[in-house]
């Protein structure tokens, strides 16, 4: 058996790649079964020789180096592109190794030191039921954790339809008003133009007006199929593992067939990367995706403020949420 990690770190990324890196080399060692392994880290040429000093104790590795300005606004077209272009020289290594599993682990995400045997386990489940093992994560927002329902028209689904939200009287007057106007025939081109782009930002304010209700209420009145986890499967945590409709590429384990479908052509940055793997390339080929939350990841994200943060993960130890999901913000340290 043969498995192959892919990690792709740009220079404002090495901070968390350090870390990343001791991660994931416990987790690898975790797994008892005996396979051979390669790490595979794509990153720019200034980078490359320190980012071989930090993957050192990887006995068989290899350090791939591009030509690339890392540049543009974290889930721009432009960033985006970015990272499925490291993302795609990765898969190619792996592929071209001839992995039978390619593990997907991204710089920011540190992976806990089961994340790859239950991983491993859950695409031997049930004679290879899934394709796509992932280990769920906090958001970079600090919304919810990764993984629930969506559709191939809506990738992740809304976790709450505008009906079951408290839309204050004047934002209400403002989308009737820009519908209206959208409808009228005689519109111009350009004025229509117009109108969609402030459509787009009304629907934006109205996305942040506060719920009628809990998830409980609101689906004792209509149950529905929502977006992230901590919606679609509320009190979910350890013990568990669910089928999902998207996940992220931050701690996502491929069998050799998700492996050979990831491949970015015809990806134009709009979206995140992992989801146009998940609706373009897996899920017409009938593949199926597992969300595991008996075990977690913590996320190294950017605070304006702050810098450097890292949401910790972990599950509830008393109490009538026991075992639940959660997280907190704490500083981010090497502890080195």
């Amino acid at each position: 058996m043969k498995i192959a990690t892919v990690i792709v770190a740009t220079k404002s990324y090495l901070d968390p790649l350090e870390v990343c890196l001791r991660r994931t080399k416990t987790a690898i060692e975790h797994e008892s079964a005996e396979f051979d392994h390669r790490l595979i880290v794509v990153t720019d040429k200034a980078s490359k020789k320190k980012v071989d000093d930090l993957a050192s104790n990887f006995e068989d590795r290899k350090i791939i180096a591009i030509e690339m300005e890392e540049s543009g606004e974290h889930y721009k077209k432009d960033r985006q592109i970015l990272i499925a272009s490291l993302q795609s020289v990765g898969f190619d290594a792996a592929r071209q190794w001839g992995c039978d599993y390619l593990w997907s682990v991204e710089a920011d995400v540190l992976v806990p030191y089961n994340a790859l045997s239950t991983s491993l386990q859950m695409l031997e489940f049930d004679d290879g039921y899934y394709d796509v093992s992932f280990v769920t994560y906090p958001s970079q927002g600090g919304g919810s954790f990764l993984g629930g329902h969506g559709s191939y028209t809506n990738p992740i689904a809304e976790d709450y339809l505008p009906s079951e939200l408290k839309i204050p009287w004047w934002l209400e007057l403002l989308r009737d008003k820009c519908e209206s106007r959208i409808e009228d025939e005689d519109l111009s081109h350009e004025s229509r133009e117009i109108e969609f782009a402030r459509m787009q930002r009304v629907r934006e304010r109205i996305k942040k007006c506060p719920p009628k209700g809990n998830v409980f209420e609101l689906n004792a009145k209509g149950w529905r199929r929502r977006g992230w986890l901590n919606n679609s499967h509320v009190g979910i945590g350890r013990g568990a593992v669910i089928e999902t409709d998207w996940t992220g590429l931050g701690c996502t384990l491929m069998s050799k067939k998700a492996a050979s479908l990831a491949h970015f052509d015809g990806y134009d940055g709009g979206g995140t990367q992992d989801l146009y793997l998940n609706w373009n390339r897996w899920h017409p080929a009938g593949l199926k995706f597992c969300c595991i939350t008996h075990t977690v990841c913590d996320h190294v994200v950017r605070d304006d403020k702050e810098g450097l943060v890292t949401y910790k993960s972990y599950h509830e130890t008393e109490g009538e949420t026991k075992g639940h999901l959660r997280f907190r913000k704490t500083p981010f340290h090497k502890f080195k």
